[in-house]
């Protein structure tokens, strides 16, 4: 029997749990069950599966995994039998721009990858293996440590850029299958909550809670200048810089990242004023569980009204049930969908947005026009300099940035430091993100190309000359680094697709990103729509439903002019308004409608 075919089995399943598990307990989610507001973990979020959803389980699949010896080795064969090409040559050929530039977007901004950024690191987080006391592993060079957690690439001999004949490359962590209580092939590890809940703004644990949060007031703690307070880890280019500390360890990755970190932290405080002042009677512990409610529903919203339509087709936020009422409450929940991040959105299609990386970041003055400093983005990457310099005083110009340049098109072409750029920490090592996505997928072992064509009800080829939705160029360069059809990595087939007509992806990609964010949705007890104690009031619903994402910057990053769709460049019907033209919330909604005797208010 296969792996699958013995995982399947009842009674292998049952000696294995009596074996390994015995005692294993049902979590209790008797709390949860009653309970106005979501765990910290995301466990008990599906009553019936305590651990769908939740942080620290393994990544949940559409398909099962194809991993060589069916079990842990990584997708490295094809299907005659040898090696599958190195992803580094599948990158050359197929992903480098020419003169490494990428082509700007008519109509987008850089928001568009922005956004995408941070709500990937609310959803999602997949640790690598590490060595003991945490120590990083090394795969390549002379230090090369002789691991089975080592993957490393292989570079070609004709390299146009590295001189190094491999690339560093640690596989992800192993994460037992079920909690380790039932059989099953390598899994890998999501440490977030898959729920779109400001687990990005808050972390998704009680320590990070106690880390972030003055307890006293129910508020997040702040820096001088109102900025995201000192921690974390990052490189500083300047004496008066320091790493921040977020509810995601990557916020310093880069500035445009952390400047939504910064705009959502200060969106809380902002939020827990306004309720203190309507509720005054409410305990530090409600207006922050409150405020992060809030802050979840606004991250819903701008990601489901404003993101999702910018790059997929309107008919497949139909066919995906992605579409957010105008009124009333939703009842699309649906308890035996699991809403977990799925492997293969997590290591490919969601990917998609590092072709949209832009060359540079800059500042814009208050008139649109003036652009500042413009820095090469890789000059940019684990230092918050453009973000935190002056005591927060340039966060409005680089905001302004953002949401009027146009941002890069969804193509096979990738931004030169994206695919050749040189480590900017101690290591010397080449780094290729579009060749890491790809030995990713193989480590992970995702399906490749036609094995989610097919699971998509797409048409699947027979030959590279039968590709579908693909250029005859790219034909062609897929048929000069694969041996058969069957063997293209999934990454690589989905950003050699022709976006469709309304959309920045192709069709396959657009099935499972549409497939992932309907589970996130229907999926979803506490869904921002729905009725009852997990959700609002009808007439708190109808005040969030107001928001854009321009009035939370707005009223967060000192910007006083913006276009009211802050992912499209301002033209004749989304032009510049001042923003105090934008709609916002009346908490007054969140006010009691009950006077025990005395006066007081009851919540």
């Amino acid at each position: 029997m296969t792996p699958t075919e013995l995982a399947a089995h009842p009674e292998v399943r049952e000696e294995f749990q009596i074996q390994f598990c015995p005692n294993k307990a049902q979590q209790n989610c008797d709390d949860a069950r009653s309970s106005a507001y979501r765990t910290v973990d995301g466990s008990c979020n599906n009553l019936d599966h305590p651990e769908w959803g939740a942080a620290v389980t393994p990544q949940p699949r559409y398909q099962p995994a194809q991993y060589d010896d069916g079990i842990t080795l990584p997708r490295m064969m094809g299907k005659n039998g040898k090696s599958l090409p190195s992803t580094r040559l599948v990158s050359n050929k197929l992903f480098r721009a020419a003169g490494d530039l990428t082509e700007a977007d008519d109509t987008q901004t850089l928001m568009l990858m922005v956004w995408g950024q941070f709500i990937d690191h609310d959803i999602t987080a997949t640790p690598v293996a590490q060595g003991d006391g945490g120590v990083p592993i090394t795969c390549c060079g002379d230090e090369v440590q002789d691991r089975e957690d080592c993957f490393p690439i292989s570079i070609p001999a004709d390299d146009p850029r590295f001189t190094d004949n491999c690339m560093e490359f640690v596989r992800s962590a192993p994460a037992p299958a079920d909690d380790g209580c039932q059989p099953g092939p390598r899994e890998q590890i999501n440490q977030l909550t898959s729920f779109i809940d400001g687990g990005v703004v808050y972390g998704d644990s009680e320590r990070s809670w106690l880390e972030l949060t003055d307890i006293g007031t129910g508020s997040m703690l702040v820096s001088d200048g109102n900025m995201l307070p000192p921690g974390g880890a990052c490189r500083t280019s300047h004496a008066d810089d320091y790493c921040q500390l977020a509810g995601d360890h990557r916020v310093n990755v880069v500035p445009s990242l952390g400047g939504n970190h910064l705009m959502f932290l200060r969106e809380h405080n902002r939020i827990a004023d306004e309720l203190r002042k309507v509720r005054p009677d409410w305990e530090a512990s409600k207006v922050f569980k409150e405020t992060r409610k809030i802050i979840g529903a606004l991250l819903q919203q701008v990601t489901y009204k404003e993101f999702l339509p910018t790059f997929l087709r309107e008919e497949d936020l139909v066919k995906y049930n992605l579409k957010l009422k105008n009124r009333g409450f939703s009842s699309s929940y649906n308890n035996s969908l699991n809403p977990g991040a799925k492997n293969v959105f997590n290591a490919a299609a969601f990917r998609f947005g590092h072709s949209m990386v832009p060359p540079t970041l800059a500042y814009v003055l208050q008139d649109y026009m003036t652009k500042l400093q413009s820095t090469p983005i890789e000059s940019t990457f684990l230092d918050p300099h453009m973000l935190i310099t002056n005591g927060g005083q340039r966060v409005s110009d680089l905001a302004r940035y953002i949401v009027s340049s146009n941002g890069m098109k969804v193509d096979s072409h990738f931004e030169g430091a994206i695919r050749d750029r040189l480590f900017v920490s101690e290591s010397s090592h080449g780094f290729d993100l579009t060749a890491l996505n790809m030995q990713r997928g193989r480590d992970h072992g995702v399906p490749p190309y036609n094995s989610w064509r097919k699971w998509c009800r797409l048409p699947v080829a027979t030959s590279f000359s039968s590709l579908r939705d693909i250029s005859e160029n790219n034909k062609a360069i897929l048929a000069d680094v694969y041996s058969d059809v069957d063997d293209i990595d999934v990454f690589a087939g989905g950003m050699a697709e022709t976006p469709l007509d309304g959309a920045s992806v192709g069709p396959l990609f657009s099935c499972i990103i549409g497939n992932q964010f309907r589970d996130i949705k229907d999926g979803d007890r506490y869904w921002y729509e729905s009725r009852g104690r997990e959700g609002f009031s009808e007439e708190q619903l109808q005040e969030i439903r107001k928001v854009k994402l321009s009035k939370i910057l707005c009223e967060n990053l000192g910007v006083e002019t913006v276009q009211p769709d802050v992912f499209h460049v301002p033209n004749p019907s989304n032009d510049w308004i001042k923003c105090d033209q934008l709609p916002g919330i009346n908490f007054s909604a969140w006010r009691s409608n009950t006077k025990p005797r005395g006066g007081q208010r009851r919540g």
